[in-house]
């Protein structure tokens, strides 16, 4: 045990002294930052394009168009038909159309275009359907209000019997950002993990340190230090995130802490960590380096991405059996736990079943990757295959 703590707090001041470290603490939450922010921007900026479109009425509904379309799409009358096509390429126009007798009846109509853009073309769409209905309505002697009232859909309102059946925003907002956090840790620890084995193998560094220690302490201290080093990263990130979610949403801390299963949450947190920690130090033993991995090796490195198949059918069904199994399934439970408890009120039992479930598998996996570790630090020159792990794995202790 004492030994495990050594080796983690070696890690741990190893990387916090790391120019490397320091500047990704700093560059990371920007590059977040950035691509979050970035495309509201772009949206913003993003005007649509101002289209003009000839168009020659035998209907007389041109007026009615008009006030119909989007302020970007002008709509110019013309009286040639022949002559259209010349007259957009001589004023470089959008194109033109013709709003035909029969249009009312067929429904039909042929858009002539200079230049094609979705958007326009999709709101011009949008106008012309508006205006046939209209024109139909008029026929039929049937008048908008009488077509609204007959349409209109049902207002439905739910209420649920109990007042923590209700999901709320702020529960739903919380067990999203702890997910995510806890994703985010799992990748960056576990990659950080696996690349240290990788270093000290790959430098004959092992060699020495387990002169000092056994294998299981340095493979515990390493994953001890690293998930202290990840904590460390969200805790840093989260206190410059607080004060701007406080400004711009008046985001409460407490109400929000208060608003979810807290103790659930860390627990699967902390349970889906050693879980994976453990397959991506494991792995890190069994490679030579991550260019030459084999795709077995790969496939392990995807693990933690099988979550992301179950995110859909549990926001829009988080009690179907989907949801309740990827919640059970220790691969997946952490993500999908999580995410249940703020959508959702889980019962007790697929609580303590999943809860269960995942601490035995974590610690199965943790005794399979120290024998893994044991065997494979000391090992050089190749990648392990399935077979020689599986050897590895019937070796007794000493």
């Amino acid at each position: 045990m004492k030994g495990m703590w050594k080796i983690a707090r070696w890690e741990l001041m190893r990387n916090l002294t790391n120019k490397q470290f320091i500047i990704g603490l700093f560059i990371t939450p920007l590059i977040m930052a950035l691509f979050a922010g970035v495309p509201l921007l772009l949206d913003r900026l993003n005007h649509p394009a101002l289209s003009t479109y000839y168009v020659i009425d035998e209907l007389g509904a041109l007026q009615h168009l008009q006030a119909i379309v989007p302020d970007n799409i002008t709509l110019e009358p013309y009286a040639n038909p022949s002559a259209a096509a010349d007259k957009v390429k001589e004023t470089d126009a959008s194109g033109y159309f013709v709003l035909s007798q029969d249009f009312p009846v067929t429904g039909q109509i042929d858009v002539v275009y200079n230049d094609r853009s979705m958007e326009t073309m999709n709101a011009l769409r949008g106008a012309l359907t508006a205006l046939l209905q209209q024109l139909r309505l008029a026929s039929s002697q049937i008048s908008p209000e009488q077509v609204a009232f007959v349409t209109a859909p049902a207002q439905v309102k739910e209420i649920a019997i109990e007042e923590e059946l209700e999901p709320q925003a702020m529960h739903m907002a919380v067990s999203g950002v702890f997910t995510i956090l806890v994703f985010f840790l799992i990748f960056t620890s576990g990659t950080m993990l696996m690349q240290s084995a990788l270093q000290e193998k790959r430098d004959r560094m092992a060699e020495v340190i387990l002169s000092s220690v056994s294998p299981r302490e340095l493979m515990q201290g390493k994953i001890l230090g690293h998930f202290l080093l990840g904590l460390i990263q969200l805790g840093f990130w989260i206190a410059l995130g607080l004060p701007i979610a406080r400004y711009f949403w008046d985001f409460s801390v407490m109400e929000a802490l208060q608003a979810v299963n807290l103790p659930v949450i860390l627990f699967f947190g902390l349970g889906g960590y050693l879980l994976f920690s453990a397959l991506f130090v494991g792995l890190g033993a069994t490679m030579e380096d991550l260019q030459s991995a084999s795709n077995s090796q790969g496939l392990v490195l995807m693990l933690p991405m099988l979550a992301f198949l179950f995110l859909g059918p549990t926001f829009t069904n988080p009690d179907g059996t989907v949801a309740v199994f990827a919640s059970i399934f220790p691969f997946t439970s952490p993500a999908i736990m999580m995410l249940r408890t703020g959508l959702t009120r889980v019962p007790l039992w697929q609580t303590l079943s999943s809860a269960g479930l995942l601490l035995v598998t974590a610690l199965v996996l943790m005794g399979l990757a120290a024998k893994i570790f044991r065997v494979g630090m000391l090992m050089y020159g190749k990648n392990a295959s399935l077979k020689e792990v599986a050897r590895w794995l019937s070796y007794k202790d000493n």
